[in-house]
């Protein structure tokens, strides 16, 4: 009888400890209306740290950060993207299949004295696979300044991109984590921008429900720091996590990573493409 008891016992903890994954997100809606709307105060946030979840580790972006950027509030309405492409290629593209292919050629070069040259490699403006580590609090939570070689690091902004593979169109929720200030874009879309940092590496504030489109969904990353501990990073949902394939792989080079997600069917149509970014550049003046 104990033996049933026990078992019943460990079945109830397990049901609970799904329903409480399984939890609804704190932020629907759909896509931010307008690109500098905050998504930082709703009804309540999670303040949840999540150390065993599967975190998303392998990113595609810029071989260097843009340093000295006078403080992540300084930055954060600017496209660095369109400033360091000298215009050939935006933030918001960089978020789609069309606007990630043109890394291939295009450069960030023009970031001038802004351009981490002292990482290691030294970056000169092309784009690699980068890794975060073994886990989010890698590099005691500075996965931003570590990834380049670098020592603790202040005042600089990021972008990491990665592309979802889904067999299917979905809802999925995404779960970020962040120190200082995260703006997300998915297929073009502004999906979340948030401009306090989450207290921890693997603490998560808000549980973001987001569109996934049948094939390859772009989603792009962007992180401004400010000082003390650096880092960003996500996870989805378990069940998107178990239908999805997520490139890059680890250790891609970046014609590899290229080549393979120029063989996924694109996610969103051309003209969708076009009205979410015209959209979003609109609402960025």
């Amino acid at each position: 009888m104990k033996k049933v008891f026990a078992l019943c016992l460990a079945v109830a903890f397990l049901i609970a400890m799904q329903l409480a994954v399984a939890a609804p997100p704190n932020v629907t809606g759909g896509p931010l209306k307008k690109a500098d709307e905050l998504k930082n105060n709703p009804a309540k946030v999670l303040n949840s740290q999540r150390a065993d979840v599967p975190w998303i580790m392998d990113w595609y972006g810029p071989d260097g950060g843009y340093m000295d950027n006078g403080g992540f509030k300084a930055t954060a309405a600017i496209d660095l993207i369109k400033e360091g492409s000298g215009g050939k290629l935006t933030q918001v593209e960089l978020s789609t299949m069309a606007g990630l292919m043109k890394t291939k050629s295009v450069m960030l070069d023009k970031w001038g004295k802004h351009l981490m040259v002292k990482a290691k490699p030294p970056a000169k403006g092309d784009w690699r696979v980068v890794s975060l580590g073994k886990g989010p609090a890698d590099a005691g939570g500075r996965n931003m300044s570590s990834r380049y070689g670098l020592p603790d690091t202040d005042n600089f902004d990021t972008y990491q991109v990665i592309v979802i593979d889904a067999p299917s169109k979905m809802t999925a929720v995404m779960s970020p984590a962040q120190d200082d200030h995260a703006q997300i874009w998915i297929n073009g879309a502004k999906w979340f921008n948030d401009d306090r940092w989450t207290g921890h590496p693997t603490e998560v504030d808000f549980d973001v429900e987001v569109t996934l489109e049948k094939g390859a969904n772009v989603l792009s990353f962007r992180c401004g720091e400010g000082g003390g501990h650096d880092y960003a990073n996500l996870h989805f949902d378990a069940a998107t996590m178990g239908k999805v394939k997520i490139y890059p792989k680890a250790g891609q080079s970046k014609a590899a990573f290229l080549g393979d997600i120029g063989n996924l069917g694109t996610a969103v149509s051309p003209r969708d493409r076009v009205s979410s970014i015209w959209g979003d550049i609109k609402s960025d003046k």
